[in-house]
């Protein structure tokens, strides 16, 4: 849970570490250490909260098939940090949902399912999806007085992407940057490739690739570039004037993510936010970025009240969906499995007290039939009984 191994490294690290100190124990098989997190993830899910006045972070997560995970992480408002970000000892798992068909029905009945846990929330983030948007406006409906806030990295991301789709030189430069780093790849200049750009959610991970740009125009300035590197990225130079643009609009971004994270968003959000813009030099682009950001906070934070700081981020929960999937290892993209109640696993503080009471209150027989019953036949489990299954074979006759 600490280091993100893998079920099989931790069971093979162990069995190393026994037969070098020559300590006389038996070390688990993978399948147990599989076991345990499942019933500590089971415990998470079904074990009793405060209930009180919640903060709610939702999302999906996705992998082969139709299916959505929709995971409700959560923390007591007055737990939540006011100065640093969300971290995954400060949240709970209150609610996971493996959804064949994922709507505003079905979402607005899970959070109701979330609420007998902790109490009507006060406050859900989202990353602004069209199904989570309409299944928190169907629980405001029942429940006065819940504040839906969208996570702002996403809504960075669209600005940008709006920016971007426009800029007929950002296709070209993320096009040369490819051909480029093809060319190198399997050169002694191999270092010098760039960042790949993920297939999924590449406007909130766009900063990599300007500081890359940023790092070889240096290189080229210097006139230290080898001749490969100069025939490969000289070009680079004739995007300067862009590439500045972009780094400033980079930096508007940065700025206001690192704030909302750390301080959470109210009314007076969008006037701190124009006091660290003020002493940037922003280009052009870089203030019309500025501007919209400032829109979009301002109309958010009018949903806090007086002295009241909201959570206008879910980054913890997309870190948290990356940690399951580092456990999962090259299973992560075959469909969900009971595995996925690790995410309960990793929340929390971890102390061997709450381990110890975990293990003692779900028994392995507990978690696997909770595994079913959330998750059914898996797609995996579906396609091994498919690959086993004997060919049938023709009939001469």
């Amino acid at each position: 849970m600490h280091v993100g191994a893998t079920l099989r490294g931790v069971a093979g690290s162990l069995a190393l570490i026994a037969s070098r100190l020559k300590l006389d124990l038996d070390t688990p098989a993978f399948s147990t250490v599989r076991s345990w997190i499942l019933r500590l993830g089971c415990h998470a899910l079904t074990c009793s909260l405060r209930i009180g006045v919640w903060v709610y972070l939702i999302d999906h997560s996705v992998q082969i098939g139709s299916s959505k995970l929709l995971v409700i992480l959560g923390c007591p408002v007055s737990d939540v940090p006011r100065e640093r970000p969300l971290q995954h000892r400060d949240l709970r798992l209150v609610g996971l949902s493996l959804m064949e068909h994922s709507n505003a029905e079905s979402v607005a009945a899970e959070l109701e399912r979330a609420s007998k846990r902790t109490g009507i929330p006060r406050q859900i983030v989202s990353d602004n999806g069209t199904d989570l948007n309409g299944g928190v406006k169907l629980f405001q409906q029942q429940h006065e007085g819940v504040a839906h806030v969208h996570d702002l990295a996403h809504q960075a991301a669209n600005v940008l992407k709006q920016r971007r789709k426009h800029d007929q030189r950002w296709s070209e430069f993320v096009a040369k940057l490819a051909t480029a780093g093809a060319q190198v790849r399997q050169t002694r200049e191999a270092h010098l490739c760039p960042p790949t750009m993920r297939p999924k959610a590449r406007f909130m991970n766009l900063a990599p690739m300007v500081r890359f740009a940023n790092r070889l125009l240096r290189l080229l300035d210097t006139h230290e570039a080898s001749a490969r590197a100069e025939a490969c990225y000289g070009w680079l130079r004739e995007y300067r004037d862009s590439l500045t643009n972009w780094t400033s609009e980079q930096i508007v971004v940065e700025v206001a993510l690192t704030h909302i994270r750390t301080h959470g968003l109210d009314c007076e959000t969008a006037t701190k936010l124009d006091a660290a813009w003020s002493e940037l030099s922003l280009t052009a682009g870089a203030s019309e970025v500025a501007t919209r950001l400032r829109t979009a906070v301002r109309v958010e934070g009018l949903q806090a009240e007086a002295g009241e700081k909201l959570v206008a981020s879910t980054e913890v929960l997309e870190s948290v969906f990356g940690k399951l999937k580092r456990l999962e290892g090259s299973y992560s993209g075959d469909g969900f499995t009971g595995l996925s109640l690790a995410v309960g696993a990793f929340l929390s503080e971890s102390s061997e007290e709450r381990v110890r009471e975990a293990l003692e209150s779900v028994p392995k027989k507990e978690a696997e039939s909770w595994a079913r019953k959330l998750f059914g036949p898996t797609v995996q489990m579906v396609r091994r009984l498919f690959v086993t299954t004997p060919e049938s074979v023709p009939n001469p006759g």
